[in-house]
């Protein structure tokens, strides 16, 4: 009895309200895993030990009634605790009725001679309720009643065991409150195995198929609004895919197709060895890197090359160790040229290019 009377101790100090987490830290003092079960974390049967339903204010249904039947008839113990109309279905797939009672039912007496809890006997419960279980085609024992009204009722089916409790109030903090209803709570999950894992529903009963939908799916899928902003979102992606345009920092597209030197003189070769015009090149080069200079320096591209040297040298042109002279005096056309000094010629142009810093873009337009 020491033990009732410590856990009696612990739930007049419980500060939680009325069909709070009462019944949840209760059954978590005793030891047991309990899973709440909400719309967030709908029943899983296949993972409990012992399916406890308390004050429900809506039916299972059809479907959820057969599947927790089977969770009993495979072993599993079923606990409903609750005298709502709206239970009546759950009662009657169980051979049991509701009934109305005239006058409210305060208390109920225990009815076996020998106590289902022979260790920690109780003979009195407060149930506070208005209804009453009725069985019928089916042999149930009554545990306690008040005259021939019944309160608490035990069943058989298959290998498991269910416990239908009239009252929903016995389990709530005031009710627990009463000795005799703490010290049945303690004696009812005293049959259950060690650390047995229980699944608690209060108030509602959600199974997957049963719970409410994700309201941001709902309101994305479900309404008007929604289902034309999605369709404006889509229709502006296939846009800007078929665009060619990517999501990020845009790319340059200047930088993106400028050439390198080395670039221009492959093209120079490669269009030498296909039309055999190594002059025609060399005076392609010449012309163009003297209007690249002069376009730099601001001098005259079409006076001697005496005279455009001496410009160039003026207006602050690179000539270190004579480069720049040197390079346009080899430009000047000789009698022929070999293909390798062609090549060799175009390298240096574009190498001075690079020393003075002459934009190739610049000069292309």
């Amino acid at each position: 009895m020491a033990i009732l009377v410590t856990f009696a101790c612990f739930l007049v100090s419980c500060d939680a309200p009325r069909y709070g987490p009462v019944l949840d830290q209760i059954l978590r003092k005793l030891k047991f895993r309990v899973a709440e079960i909400t719309a967030e974390y709908p029943a899983r049967l296949d993972r409990y030990d012992v399916l406890f339903l308390h004050a429900l204010s809506k039916s299972p249904t059809e479907t959820e009634i057969r599947d927790i039947q089977d969770f009993v008839n495979t072993g599993g113990t079923l606990i409903v605790a609750g005298d709502d109309e709206t239970l009546a279905d759950l009662y009657v797939a169980y051979g049991l009725e509701l009934q109305e009672l005239t006058k409210r039912m305060i208390f109920s007496q225990r009815m076996p001679e020998e106590a289902l809890f022979p260790e920690n006997p109780v003979d009195e419960i407060r149930a506070a309720t208005d209804m009453a279980i009725e069985p019928f085609g089916r042999e149930a024992a009554v545990l306690f009643a008040s005259g021939n009204d019944a309160a608490i009722v035990t069943l058989r089916s298959g290998e498991g065991r269910a416990y239908f409790i009239a009252s929903d109030y016995m389990f709530t903090r005031d009710g627990l409150r009463y000795g005799g209803n703490a010290a049945f709570l303690y004696n009812l999950m005293s049959t259950l195995p060690h650390n047995a894992h229980i699944g608690l529903a209060e108030r509602r009963y959600y199974t997957r198929e049963t719970k409410p939908p994700d309201p941001f799916m709902a309101l994305v899928f479900r309404t008007p609004g929604g289902l034309a902003a999605v369709y404006i979102c889509l229709t502006l992606f296939v846009f800007l895919l078929l665009r060619g345009r990517r999501f990020g920092r845009p790319l340059d597209a200047q930088q993106k197709n400028r050439r390198l030197s080395s670039e221009y003189v492959h093209a120079m070769t490669a269009l030498y060895q296909k039309g055999d015009t190594r002059m025609d090149i060399l005076r392609h080069i010449r012309e163009k890197f003297k209007t690249d200079l002069a376009t730099r320096w601001r001098v005259n591209p079409n006076v001697d090359t005496a005279t455009f040297l001496e410009e160039l040298t003026s207006r602050g042109a690179i000539d270190e160790d004579n480069q720049l002279t040197n390079l346009i005096t080899d430009l000047e056309a000789p009698a022929s040229i070999s293909e390798a000094r062609l090549r060799d010629l175009a390298h240096r142009v574009e190498a001075y290019r690079d020393l003075a810093k002459i934009d190739r873009r610049k000069s292309l337009n």
